[in-house]
């Protein structure tokens, strides 16, 4: 009898072990801490690229109001006999405030568009004179460089003159 007890343990413990072998070679680990989620059950991050459902036709107009309406921004104006009076005030005192804001950017924009203008006028003016200067510069360089030269010139005809014997070009002349 003792035999037949050990055997049956023996043989409930190998199939105990065996079941969880079993188990967590299909990912089934019954929740044990230390062990991480089977990978059927990981989270995984949506795949944008991987979304191949037909986008709705931008033409058909039932087909944009299901894709504004399924992103929360339907908009359907009630008419004004739908509405109380103190929506319709709230409605003119919001439209007003709009308004108001519109022009007030509008006059904001032309002050400055009337400044972006005035500051490129100022900017094309130094621009021009800047130019004029350079081009003053650059004249009086070429000038005073073509008089160098002819200086230049004379001298070495002066030198030459007087290598070549003439008395009076080796006279230092006056200034």
């Amino acid at each position: 009898m003792k035999a037949s007890v050990a055997l049956t343990l023996a043989l409930a413990a190998a199939l105990s072990v065996a079941g969880v072998a079993s188990a967590l070679e299909q990912g089934q680990d019954g929740g044990r801490p230390g062990r991480p989620p089977p990978a059927s059950t990981a989270y995984r991050a949506p795949d944008g690229y991987r979304d191949q459902r037909a986008l709705p036709d931008a033409h058909d107009p039932a087909a944009r109001e299901a894709l504004l309406q399924a992103r929360g921004e339907a908009y359907r104006r009630a008419p004004d006999s739908q509405q109380t009076e103190a929506e319709l005030a709230a409605t003119r005192a919001l439209n007003a405030e709009i308004v108001a804001q519109n022009d007030l950017a509008a006059k904001q924009e032309e002050a400055d568009r009337l400044a972006h203008d005035a500051a490129l006028a100022r900017y094309q003016i130094e621009v021009r004179q800047t130019e004029e200067r350079a081009h003053a510069e650059a004249e009086a360089a070429r000038a005073a460089q073509d008089q160098y030269d002819r200086d230049y010139a004379a001298w070495m005809e002066r030198v030459k003159a007087c290598q070549s014997g003439v008395r009076a070009a080796c006279a230092v002349p006056n200034p």
